[in-house]
């Protein structure tokens, strides 16, 4: 066969970057570490009639993709991801001692049949973490303006409440606020 014709898996697999052997070490290195894992002391656990934890979370566990350090782990059921949780750093340290070139920092879990990648994720988690950072700093602007001088001026109880001392040192913060944003603009 010519050496240039190379299977359309092996094209797919050239193109995302991925080499055939070291996909295949992760994921058997995966199985290896999942399979270590041993649940407190049970009963049924050490029956002849059930499988330990290990080897049950590494038939329904499936490695998808490894991007940034963040090896994202696809689960048959949600059960299964929180175990996967709950023994993370055990996980993380059997694979950086069997893969140490590989730098993984991180876990990122999915259940089966959803469609989430990485960078799906990564962007869905900055954007709700800019929402709710925008929603507090609107909430604690409304209640700073609750205690500005012009508040004060227009007869707001909340302003008179405050010591004298305190709304002094309130007003030398704002000018200095003030000032700063002037000098940057």
């Amino acid at each position: 066969m010519n050496e240039r014709i190379i299977s359309a898996a092996d094209m797919m697999l050239q193109a995302a970057n991925i080499n055939i052997d070291s996909a295949n070490e992760i994921c058997s290195v995966w199985k290896k570490v999942v399979s270590g894992v041993h649940s407190f002391k049970h009963d049924a656990e050490d029956s002849d009639q059930r499988m330990p934890l290990g080897e049950r979370l590494a038939g329904n566990t499936r490695v998808i993709d490894l991007k940034n350090g963040v090896l994202l782990v696809e689960a048959d059921h949600s059960g299964w991801i929180q175990y996967l949780r709950m023994y993370q750093n055990f996980i993380l340290k059997g694979l950086k001692m069997n893969l140490p070139n590989l730098k993984i920092t991180n876990l990122a879990f999915r259940v089966a049949g959803e469609k989430v990648s990485l960078s799906e994720t990564y962007e869905q988690q900055l954007a709700k973490s800019r929402r709710q950072q925008a929603e507090m700093f609107e909430r604690q602007e409304k209640e700073l303006k609750k205690f500005s001088p012009a508040a004060a001026n227009s007869g707001n109880k909340n302003k008179s409440e405050l010591p004298p001392e305190l709304l002094a040192k309130f007003n030398n913060i704002t000018k200095i606020i003030s000032a700063d944003e002037n000098d940057s603009q």
